[in-house]
């Protein structure tokens, strides 16, 4: 008899009402995506994995329905709040949706702590997305028809098991390594914000590099990480506007130049491709939770005899997978306010290293490059302008996107490697390896989103290496990635092959890697997404 009673009672009526219309209003907007995760998984993945979407689904549908339930059974005056967390996760979510065609990530979150408010404030247009009021309207309505005030201590009951309920799940996925990239806007937001509470007190020690060399370092390394460089848009890689002159020019030089030409990045977001790059984990291969327990190429350094120098004209924060106690192998740390937050803090970036090059060796240097970021002409100064004209709603105009694109590739990399090598001489004992950590969509092919997902564009970036009596390699032949950096440094910087301390990608400088290997690259959601071969 209370079984029937159940589904006469107006708050479970409610809450599973609002429930469904949430699922399904999000499945016919979005283009159905839950239905579409499921067919992949039943597709494509083994029972395990089956197993956990099954699970991670019901668990999203019961956190939703918990908390309509709650709502719907407090006091009308208290019903703010729970509206106040509706607004809070659709206005995100369907946020990222138009801007990334995802929901949140706890990457993202780690991303969002350490941008500059600039950053989001010229690519806010990006994320705004009025569809957001939908669910809002929804839920609103709801409760206005539904509401049934319970006693207070029943009300206790439901709220101690709803956050029980939110924090157990997110423990399992936490320590199981699971992504919550299952549910509806409402559920995976809170989930999501909880998970990343997990992450950042889970503590994961590195592995130590122990052994010390017994001779000093007779050359200087620099490694440049640029923002958001896609490679088939550098002249130099046969791109059809000239926007590199001088690297071109360069690469016609002896014995310094080679060019990889089109290579995979690790992932589409700076934060996991930045930590995939300074410690070498491999995508499709290794875990990318290995990013917070391989060494760090700082480590190895410091263990070779170099002083290791890390300048950021990004952020002021601890980021791209690094940690506090990385730092105690970093002896220099130039933050984004040393260097003078704007479009010429690259420049003052290269002109800090070539001081720190000049008559000097034993240096380890990796910049994280401010580049071109969105909105692109902010990214170069108007007398700058070569190819115009400029879209003024990059949305409706996406065949003018490339313009100010260009405009910024031409300046942000081609002059900064001007300013940087004004004096030559500093490759006669410096090898510099430069890459960036990811491309971007231009808004081509009915791309809505610039980086972060799943697009072989988004993974597309830019390989060379400049310097002095490099080992003779066939480049042409190459399909390089990111996961070969870490080891192509270990050989320049000649660590024994037996303190290697795990499994790398071959280095750029071995005959091992050929156009035949199957490259991985992480969406912002860390899903594994196979690069085709045929570029």
């Amino acid at each position: 008899m209370k079984f029937q009673n159940v589904f006469k009672n107006r708050v479970f009526i409610g809450s599973v009402l609002f429930t469904a219309f949430l699922y399904l209003c999000e499945e016919f907007l979005f283009g159905f995506p839950q239905s579409i995760f499921f067919q992949t998984i039943f597709v494509y993945r083994p029972f395990d994995e089956q197993l956990v979407a099954i699970l991670s689904g019901i668990a999203s549908v019961a956190l939703c329905f918990w908390f309509v339930w709650l709502s719907l059974s407090i006091p009308r005056k208290f019903q703010i709040i729970p509206i106040s967390f509706v607004v809070l996760s659709s206005l995100i979510q369907y946020g990222f949706w138009k801007a990334v065609g995802r929901f949140m990530s706890s990457v993202d979150l780690q991303i969002a702590g350490a941008t500059p408010l600039e950053t989001w404030t010229g690519a806010s247009a990006l994320y705004f997305n009025w569809q957001f009021l939908v669910p809002i309207i929804g839920f609103i309505i709801i409760l206005s028809i539904f509401s049934e005030q319970k006693q207070k201590s029943i009300v206790v009951k439901q709220s101690i098991f709803l956050f029980l309920s939110l924090i157990g799940v997110c423990y399992i996925y936490t320590f199981t390594n699971k992504t919550l990239s299952i549910g509806a806007s409402l559920p995976s937001f809170y989930q999501t914000i909880v998970h990343f509470g997990f992450e950042k007190i889970q503590s994961s020690a590195r592995t130590e590099v122990k052994f010390q060399a017994s001779n000093k370092p007779s050359n200087n390394i620099v490694l440049i990480i640029d923002e958001s460089i896609r490679g088939d848009h550098l002249s130099i890689n046969g791109y059809s506007r000239d926007t590199t002159p001088f690297l071109s020019q360069l690469s016609q030089e002896d014995d310094i130049f080679q060019n990889w030409g089109l290579a995979v990045a690790g992932a589409t977001c700076s934060h996991p491709s930045n930590a995939l790059i300074l410690t070498g984990v491999r995508p499709g291969i290794d875990d990318f939770e290995l990013t917070q327990t391989y060494p760090t190429i700082f480590q190895y350094a410091k263990a070779m005899g170099y002083e290791t120098y890390y300048l950021d004209a990004q952020t002021n924060s601890i980021w791209n997978g690094l940690n506090a106690s990385d730092f105690e192998n970093i002896n220099v740390w130039v933050k984004a306010s040393e260097l003078g937050d704007d479009i010429e803090s690259d420049f003052r970036a290269a002109d800090r290293i070539a001081e720190i090059l000049s008559n000097s060796t034993g240096k380890f240097i990796v910049l994280n490059k401010r580049g071109v970021h969105f909105l692109y002409e902010g990214s170069y100064p108007p007398t700058y302008e070569i190819w115009s004209p400029i879209p003024t709603d990059y949305y409706s105009q996406p065949e003018l996107v490339s313009n100010p694109y260009d405009n910024g590739i031409h300046y942000n990399v081609d002059a900064f490697f001007e300013h940087l090598l004004l004096d030559k001489s500093i490759l006669q004992n410096t090898v510099i390896l430069y890459t960036a950590d990811h491309g971007q969509t231009l808004f081509e092919d009915n791309a809505t989103w610039l980086h972060c997902n799943y697009t072989p564009m988004e993974a597309t970036v830019p390989m060379l290496m400049i310097g002095k009596g490099l080992p003779i390699v066939k480049t042409e032949n190459y399909i390089a990635s990111h996961s070969n950096i870490l080891p192509t440094l270990l050989d320049l910087m000649n660590v024994p092959p037996d303190e290697r301390k795990v499994t790398y990608a071959p280095s750029l400088f071995s005959s091992s890697l050929n156009s035949s290997n199957h490259h991985y690259f992480l969406d912002g959601g860390l899903n594994v997404i196979e690069f085709p071969k045929s570029k």
